[in-house]
């Protein structure tokens, strides 16, 4: 049998954890000296409240005896592995699940760079999923992986670009300008990257032209086929967002929301779409 694993920036809803029986290795996250494994030590609202109050956090990623651990158990049940995560251009997973599998000198292993992260990565986590159930052998299940990447795509829209300028997404010229103008911007994953995709004056034109963006490319590849509205500490705004989203985008959107390792880099108050289409399209 296949087993799936991944890592705590998928943000997984519990119900298809359990279901699919995927294995979880955390990111951490420190705070005042304190290291907290994502998902186990803190909870989402303890982050939040701490991000809120002026906290300045700092992640990092798993070591590879985290790995190590988590393939350990599996293998010794004659089980496969395939091991899907957050880009590696984001994080060090990826480099430490591969040395990892090399310690272990086994061929049993699959590691995949998802090139995404948040909801993005849990489609995929997803879609492997239903691959095993279906029957394909790991070299499918990476094929279809490596494809799919071509039909998930996500807009984030952090509310404070001062978290935009410490992760060095936006430099100092734009910090400087979109300040002194009020400025928000739309940023897009983008070759396993979070780059600056648009500008836009007021907070509440960027809400309509987030929803704008996800529906105009949508529509080019065939439409959505399944989607989520993405939130950080914002739990009443991002439900709110997620039914305006869901009319507007004749789209039924699943509610995600970020923990720690990347509500660090966005804030505590922030808004995103992740979305599959229908068709694919070279990035």
């Amino acid at each position: 049998m296949i087993r799936i694993v991944t890592d705590s920036t998928a943000y997984l809803q519990k119900d298809i954890q359990e279901k699919c029986k995927i294995s979880v290795v955390p990111l951490s996250v420190e705070i005042e000296g304190k290291r907290y494994r994502e998902g186990i030590d803190i909870t989402d609202d303890e982050f939040y409240d701490l991000l809120k109050k002026g906290f300045s956090p700092k992640t990092s990623q798993p070591s590879p005896n985290d790995f190590l651990e988590t393939y350990k158990s599996i293998l010794s049940k004659g089980d496969e592995i395939v091991s899907i995560h957050i880009s590696s251009k984001l994080s060090g997973t990826v480099n430490a699940a591969n040395a990892a599998k090399t310690l272990l000198g086994t061929d049993k292993i699959t590691v995949i760079d998802s090139k995404s992260a948040s909801e993005d990565l849990a489609y995929k986590v997803e879609k492997a999923c239903e691959l095993v159930e279906q029957g394909k052998t790991r070299k499918e299940i990476e094929n279809y992986i490596e494809e799919y990447y071509y039909r998930v795509f996500g807009y984030f829209l952090p509310m404070d670009i001062n978290y935009l300028k410490r992760g060095g997404r936006i430099n100092n010229f734009q910090h400087a300008i979109s300040s002194i103008m009020k400025l928000y911007f739309i940023v897009h994953l983008n070759e396993g990257r979070i780059d600056p995709l648009q500008i836009v004056r007021t907070e509440r034109k960027a809400k309509r032209e987030l929803m704008n963006l996800v529906k105009r490319f949508s529509e080019k590849l065939g439409g959505i086929e399944r989607g989520g509205v993405v939130f950080g500490g914002n739990k009443e705004e991002g439900e709110e967002y997620r039914k305006e989203a869901s009319a507007f985008l004749n789209k039924e959107m699943r509610s995600a929301r970020i923990g720690p390792v990347l509500g660090a880099h966005l804030g505590p108050r922030f808004l995103g779409i992740a979305f599959v289409t229908k068709q694919g399209v070279r990035k």
